[in-house]
């Protein structure tokens, strides 16, 4: 079934069999904010950008391993300077159409666990996950459908066992059906969010609103003001910036769109909780994913 909203994403294939499993190379990830109803397991094998699952925001890199419920908004997108080229594997899949018995048996429980964690968004450690990304290209190149369901259901039994999983979301996503301004807008954010000069009047004009009820609009569709979410994504890619690279902090502040240092010093610390050297110097490792202020918890 297609859907004539442009947010959601229709995927045929997992309504006539049990599974769909395919790898991506292209020059970059694109950015793409959408939803549909299967859960998504996705491995950056290549990349680095901002990953948006529902409320959180974070910067990825190679390794990335995510797991996404059902009709959760997200998106992820390669930082604009660093395009040279990415790849990815993604699968979906609709647990209904296994059938309600499948779920009810003991075997299947820790996995339908892990399911139901997946409608807050799941990240897994890359170092408990160094083996799934071989499963997953098994799966893709499996000659029969069973074989590729019985590696994906060992994939995801692997994972139900990881014992650090970061929770995306603080609580499980309201799946609505998001506007399509908000879509429109977010697009024309990705491409400018790293322009100092850019106003929240040119943003409320992209939606054809006014900047008052541009403000409302835009707190009751992400939870956050206009100009916090923006620091937010600039900041998001400094992170991204400062662990993918050693080029001076202030030149880093001014290519992520902050007119000045002292206030991306402010804003970074605001947002992550420590200053950007303490961030590099803690967080080091481009191989490693990362966690910033947009919510989110451990469970063991």
């Amino acid at each position: 079934m297609f859907f004539a909203n442009p947010l959601i994403e229709a995927l045929p294939d997992t309504r006539r069999s049990a599974l769909r499993v395919k790898s991506f190379r292209k020059a970059c990830v694109d950015f793409h904010w959408h939803f549909h109803p299967e859960i998504e397991l996705i491995c950056v094998e290549k990349g680095s950008g901002v990953r948006y699952v529902g409320h959180s925001m974070e910067p990825f890199s190679d390794g990335d391993l995510c797991l996404i419920g059902p009709n959760i908004p997200h998106a992820f997108g390669s930082f604009p300077a660093r395009r040279q080229g990415a790849q990815w594997l993604v699968g979906h899949f609709l647990p209904e159409i296994w059938g309600k018995p499948f779920w009810q048996l003991p075997e299947m429980r820790r996995i339908a666990e892990l399911l139901r964690k997946s409608h807050r968004g799941l990240r897994f450690d890359p170092r408990e996950t160094q083996d799934i990304q071989k499963k997953f290209h098994e799966a893709e190149a499996a000659a029969s459908r069973g074989l590729r369901l019985a590696l994906w259901l060992e994939i995801l039994d692997r994972l139900a066992i990881c014992r650090k999983t970061h929770i995306l979301n603080p609580s499980a996503f309201p799946e609505a059906r998001p506007d399509p301004r908000l879509q429109k807008l977010l697009v024309w954010l990705e491409a400018h969010a790293d322009e100092p000069e850019m106003t929240q009047a040119q943003a409320a004009a992209t939606c054809g609103l006014s900047p008052q009820a541009f403000c409302r609009f835009f707190r009751e569709k992400t939870g956050r003001p206009f100009r916090r979410y923006v620091n937010e994504v600039r900041i998001a890619r400094a992170c991204g910036s400062l662990l993918d690279n050693d080029r001076p902090i202030a030149e880093i502040a001014f290519t992520s769109g902050f007119g000045t240092l002292a206030n991306f010093n402010r804003r970074f610390r605001e947002i992550t909780g420590v200053t950007p050297g303490d961030y590099r110097t803690k967080h080091g490792g481009v191989a490693q994913t990362r966690r910033l202020s947009s919510g989110g918890d451990f469970y063991e």
